[in-house]
């Protein structure tokens, strides 16, 4: 892999089998195809990433604050120690075969996408929204903070949420079937089912 460091770049010119070291990208005004590539503490000028394909592509340190990715594709990539508060995934994007670690999420937007064996480890998704989502394989969240996360009209069947911490979800208690928690998260949802706890 070569490595190209502190450079100004269009992100049309971004070519596979490279490490981006250091890197700005300016403005790209077609819908992007990045594959095979590594974006480390990089800066993008746009935030309008919407109908862009990632695949086999990892982010280290990399800024996409309020950023949009309607209609999006990722697969097969990482996210590393990345600032993605308030990012906006919804609409048609599809997410597959995905790790994000160390990253911050808050307030993310992921609603109406589709997603595919996605790990979120060590990851900040407070306020996050997962509305309308549709889930397949396996969807864990490691150590993450979900609390006040909307997962409204989503269903949460082998949903992992065992290893995360939260207070309060945003949930519809009649898609809750399957949703893998411990025994203190059990007692924090079981009000949503209606249930009164009686000592």
């Amino acid at each position: 892999m070569t490595v190209i460091q502190r450079q100004t770049l269009g992100l049309d010119d971004v070519e596979p089998e490279n490490m981006y070291l250091d890197c700005t990208f300016r403005v790209s005004n077609k819908p992007l195809r990045i594959s095979d590539v590594t974006f480390d503490h990089c800066k993008f000028e746009q935030d309008n990433f919407d109908q862009s394909d990632w695949n086999f592509v990892v982010f280290k340190g990399c800024h996409f604050l309020n950023a949009s990715f309607h209609q999006s594709y990722f697969s097969n990539s990482q996210f590393i120690g990345s600032q993605l508060m308030g990012a906006d995934f919804s609409i048609g994007s599809k997410i597959v075969n995905v790790k994000v670690m160390d990253s911050n999420l808050q307030y993310a937007n992921f609603s109406e996408t589709k997603i595919e064996n996605v790990q979120f480890n060590h990851a900040n998704l407070r306020e996050a929204s997962f509305q309308a989502v549709t889930f397949k394989k396996a969807i864990s969240f490691y150590q993450s903070d979900l609390d006040q996360i909307d997962f409204l009209d989503t269903k949460l069947k082998n949903v992992d949420l065992s290893q995360a911490r939260f207070e309060t979800l945003v949930v519809n208690p009649t898609l809750l079937k399957g949703l893998i928690i411990n025994p203190l998260q059990a007692s924090l949802l079981i009000g949503l089912l209606g249930v009164a706890v009686k000592d």
